[in-house]
């Protein structure tokens, strides 16, 4: 390039394609900037209006005043169980409180509806797990490692939960070790994931205060997700919780069936965010019948190793089928929850039962028959 005294220079042929190539390559990166400018500011502005709407009408019109005063629930994933949907996020809500974000549950696509919700990673510092299946926790290692990656000097996180969550942040931390490495090496990263990053295991076996600071205070207790016959054979168990803040009190049952426990802790509570079963009948059916049939399948096979697996077989009466319809609640027991504790409000997530924008009967029916008040059916982006 030939420069001249205004500085602009006088391009070749070959100089203006050069910079024309520059630009087709910078294109993408330029587009990603606008795309999040737009997913922090209209697109938030989306899911606090519209979506808030579906919620509760003029309250979700508030939802930016929310952010900044007050307390407020986003519901970021509302499915039920370990399926991937490419419509749905698994299991997650955020606490919103004087703008400051309190996580309960991690499911996959978390992150993603974090985001979309408006929220930064790097805000997120309190979360909070109810039991260590992986629809509440495979956002875990995710979290970690994007919010270490997304900053030279990302804040803290804590990750509380039942025993095992410590376990499970240290093996997140492992995860991303050679991503920690190398970002170290050639990008002059000096933070030490370990120093920011903590898990904590939480013992709650009667209400227990687990966490408080100058917004919220959060207690939990066991719930009734796993049966006595297995608590016995493993130190695992499942929570519930319940953030109470200046303005209002929401209780998360997790996964659980019908639990005294949870009825206590519930009482008086402004939201119940509770899980639901709306299939029980057909899940009721097809775990028995599944069961049956490997049984009759075993039981036929006449050579030794088919007997044996069908003694195995019949001594072992635990399955997927008996654990879905043992461990969760039906809308009916929802309601008779919700009654007994004298909540306010019913949010219904967790669901199993339903598509995204079907027929809802099935999840209300029961429940409305024994519970007068309010009843809510999550969706995923939904504010309260």
């Amino acid at each position: 390039m030939k420069s001249t005294g205004n500085g602009l220079g006088s391009w070749s042929r070959r100089d203006w394609l050069k910079y024309a190539a520059a630009l087709a390559w910078a294109a993408p990166a330029f587009a990603q900037a606008r795309g999040g400018q737009r997913g922090q500011g209209a697109g938030a502005q989306r899911g606090q209006g519209a979506g808030g709407q579906r919620g509760q009408g003029a309250r979700g019109q508030r939802g930016q005043a929310a952010q900044q005063t007050g307390t407020e629930l986003i519901l970021i994933g509302t499915q039920g169980g370990p399926g991937v949907s490419a419509t749905r996020i698994q299991a997650s809500n955020v606490v919103l409180v004087d703008g400051r974000p309190y996580v309960v549950d991690l499911g996959y696509g978390a992150l993603k509806g974090i985001v979309q919700a408006g929220l930064t990673l790097g805000g997120l510092s309190n979360v909070f797990i109810t039991h260590l299946h992986d629809d509440h926790t495979a956002d875990i290692a995710a979290l970690l490692a994007l919010k270490w990656t997304g900053t030279q000097n990302p804040g803290a996180a804590t990750i509380y939960g039942p025993y095992g969550t410590a376990a499970m942040v240290d093996a997140a931390i492992a995860f991303s070790r050679a991503n920690v490495e190398i970002r170290k090496v050639d990008e002059g990263r000096t933070v030490d994931p370990k120093s920011i990053f903590h898990g904590r295991d939480l013992v709650a076996t009667k209400i227990t205060e687990v966490f408080k600071d100058d917004r919220v205070t959060v207690q939990a207790i066991e719930n009734a997700h796993f049966p006595e016959r297995a608590k016995e054979k493993m130190p695992y168990r499942s929570f519930c919780y319940r953030f109470n803040t200046a303005t209002r009190s929401i209780v998360f049952s997790g996964d659980t069936t019908y639990s005294e426990n949870l009825i206590e802790l519930a009482r008086g509570a402004d939201l119940f965010v509770c899980e639901v079963l709306g299939n029980a009948n057909r899940q009721n059916a097809n775990g028995r019948g599944a069961a049956q049939n490997a049984n009759n399948n075993n039981a036929n096979n006449g050579n030794a190793s088919g007997n044996a697996s069908g003694n195995a077989n019949n001594s072992n009466t635990e399955s997927i089928g008996r654990h879905v319809r043992e461990t969760h609640s039906t809308p009916e027991e929802v309601g008779k929850m919700a009654a007994a504790a004298k909540v306010k409000t019913v949010v219904l997530s967790h669901q199993v039962g339903v598509q995204r924008g079907g027929n809802t009967d099935a999840l209300t029916t029961e429940l409305k028959k024994v519970f007068r008040g309010e009843v809510i059916v999550g969706a995923d982006q939904m504010r309260l």
